[in-house]
């Protein structure tokens, strides 16, 4: 499967249909790259980086929305003592950050992949 980030086309592969949710991905960081790079002076590499990192803090956000959302439903059910919903939160809280890890991980590898093409004669 080819992506068009920033200007530039990337060959990838995916596991048999998960095309459509790759294209939605690349979608995303294509336009965190143009984002990230319209300050210029960026090399592609850390224009990557910035994007991954303007995608990561979107994530965050809405971590942090959805947490605030949960407390707030939380307290308006007022479950009985010792009971309700704080075992799944902290699941979901260990969930997301492991999705964030794999994220910035995924970034770094993008990112020395891209600096190695940027090496070759």
């Amino acid at each position: 499967m080819r992506l068009s980030i920033a200007g530039r086309i990337y060959s990838v592969t995916c596991q048999p249909g998960e095309e459509q949710h790759l294209a939605r991905l690349g979608s995303m960081l294509d336009s965190a790259a143009r984002k990230a790079g319209s300050s210029g002076g960026l090399t592609e590499t850390r224009a990557l980086l910035f994007a991954g990192l303007l995608l990561a803090d979107e994530l965050a956000e809405a971590q942090d929305r959805a947490a605030e959302q949960l407390t707030t439903q939380a307290a308006a059910a007022d479950p009985p003592k010792g009971q309700g919903d704080l075992l799944s939160h902290d699941n979901d809280t260990e969930l997301a950050a492991r999705a964030i890890e794999r994220l910035a991980q995924r970034i770094e590898n993008l990112a020395a992949g891209l600096e190695k093409q940027g090496q070759r004669p």
